[in-house]
């Protein structure tokens, strides 16, 4: 399993690396290509995730919440 950290990004900053990362792999598929690093596509699901909680929760609410649901997906996982 993997370690979390926490890392402090604003919520202007998440958005940001979410809209960079859909258009780099959204170029890269119309490319015909392969990404480089094929685990961005389950990434970029966890921080849309994270940015759906943060909209309807506050941030500490939030990240209970992400760290509870990334707990649960790692057990399924490593079974």
């Amino acid at each position: 399993m993997t370690d979390l950290i926490s890392i402090p990004f604003s919520w202007d900053d998440l958005c940001d690396i979410i809209h960079y990362a859909e258009w780099k792999v959204e170029e890269v598929d119309e490319a015909g290509c392969d990404l480089e690093h094929p685990n961005i596509r389950e990434v970029l699901k966890r921080l849309k995730y994270i940015q759906s909680r943060m909209r309807y929760s506050p941030t500490e609410e939030a990240q209970k919440i992400v760290i509870e649901k990334y707990m649960q997906d790692s057990k399924y996982r490593c079974e």
